[in-house]
């Protein structure tokens, strides 16, 4: 079993913590916060007026109109706040609307989980990987690019930042923003570890420390809104879209998973990289659940895009970084924000488990680079190439029942049928570069 110590939880509050604090800090709205199957988050909003009624579990909504949820018919469900979840919003602060928000879960009217519930399905999947994970935590780093808005307020892909990685300008109104999104994510509870510049002209990253997994599910939602927020105060756009350029880098989440004191690498952790890379092809639908996301997934800008382990190598799909803070930690690399983060994070704790219980041995660690391999190499290391289109990981998804069983029918088959619809809605548009392309020529 990997289990380690852990601190740090995040605290537990009590209705009357959560009902002081908003009387304190002059709260006049609260968000009841939810994300449907794709990710996208929602939120009912309601006066504080209405928080302890709330509080209790008696806010419904019609689940009939949100995606992957009970589509073609009315279907009240109920939310049910995550106390330990609720924050201020700083921007809202000295307004005279104050916002909070809470993080809710998702039940039927009868008090019962509901099965389409991400956040839930995160639950099982940690409550059914509880005999091999103990106290595994999840860090992240979280990249995104921050764009210029055009004068009608509408985002463009521009940028006059022309910094790359680690770079320090003052003048350059991004890194502005990027401090000041990390400033916001602390404020609201979220433990930063760093913020730096990335590799392409207006992109950025903020790193989280090591949480428990939901609460790290939670945070990247959190980070989500939050830079969204800022950017828009210092007149930017933030895009978390996988590839918004042809020519630059593309975006993605680095997911680091604690797993045991540091030392000589352990038994167990290597069985967990073996289900990682066991099941990468499936998972990859969950973790690059977008059309853009296999923009990003080429051999190019260390994006992972072969099925490989390495301790060094930065385009492995799992990589095992130097210990930090006495505990061996493995990264990894492949998934973007566009992700559920709860499905995401279900999907790779089903992976780690189901090998550490079978055993599977990931082979010996890659050195060098991923993209150096060839065919003969491959082959003889087992190693697979990842999906190269959303059409090709939902075809590994179907494929995988480890992978399936951990999202849980209903949840696999609204997901399934959504991104199923989005892929033939992207193979019929007549994109510009056809126009382009073919024209004048035919």
């Amino acid at each position: 079993m990997l289990s380690i110590q852990t601190n740090g939880e995040r605290k537990t509050l009590s209705k009357r913590d959560v009902l002081k604090v908003a009387k304190e800090r002059d709260v006049r709205y609260v968000r009841l916060s939810f994300v449907d199957i794709l990710g996208i988050g929602k939120n009912v909003t309601i006066p504080v007026s209405e928080l302890e009624s709330a509080l209790e579990g008696k806010v419904s909504f019609d689940g009939g109109s949100i995606d992957g949820f009970v589509r073609g018919e009315e279907a009240d469900m109920m939310l049910v706040p995550d106390l330990s979840t609720f924050a201020v919003y700083p921007w809202t602060l000295g307004s005279g609307n104050v916002e909070a928000r809470i993080i809710c879960d998702i039940a039927t009217p009868d008090g019962e989980a509901f099965e389409g519930c991400p956040r839930t399905t995160l639950r099982r999947a940690l409550e059914d990987a509880r005999d091999v994970l103990t106290g595994v935590r999840a860090g992240l780093e979280v990249e995104f690019y921050l764009f210029e808005l055009a004068a009608d307020g509408a985002p463009t892909v521009q940028t006059s930042d022309v910094g790359s990685y680690f770079d320090s300008d003052e003048s350059d109104s991004g890194e502005v923003a990027r401090l000041d999104i990390a400033t916001t994510l602390e404020a609201m509870g979220l433990s930063v570890a760093s913020a730096h510049h990335e590799h392409g002209a207006g992109q950025h990253e903020v790193d989280l420390n090591e949480t428990p997994i939901l609460t790290t599910a939670d945070a990247l939602i959190t980070t989500r809104i939050v830079a969204k927020h800022v950017a828009a105060r210092h007149h930017l756009h933030a895009t978390f879209m996988p590839k918004p350029l042809e020519t630059c880098a593309g975006s993605g989440v680095h997911i680091y998973f604690t797993t045991a004191p540091a030392g000589e690498l352990a038994e167990e952790t290597l069985f967990a990289i073996g289900g990682l890379l066991e099941h990468a092809p499936a998972f990859t639908a969950v973790c690059n659940p977008t059309v853009n996301s296999y923009k990003r997934l080429v051999a190019a800008w260390d994006a992972p895009i072969y099925t490989a382990w390495s301790y060094r190598s930065a385009n492995a799909l799992v990589r095992v970084p130097s210990p930090q803070g006495g505990l061996q930690r493995i990264e990894v690399r492949s998934a973007d924000a566009s992700c559920n983060p709860y499905l995401a994070m279900a999907v790779l704790v089903a992976s780690i488990a189901h090998g550490i219980r079978n055993h599977l041995l990931p082979g010996d660690p890659l050195i060098g680079s991923t993209y150096d391999l060839n065919d003969r190499e491959r082959d003889a290391r087992r190693i697979r190439m990842l999906p190269k289109s959303l059409r090709q990981a939902l075809a590994e998804l179907e494929k995988d029942a480890v992978v399936r069983g951990a999202l849980g029918d209903h949840v696999y088959q609204a997901f399934r049928d959504a991104k199923f619809a989005e892929y033939e809605r992207y193979r019929r548009a007549v994109h510009p570069w056809e126009r382009e392309a073919y024209l004048r020529i035919y």
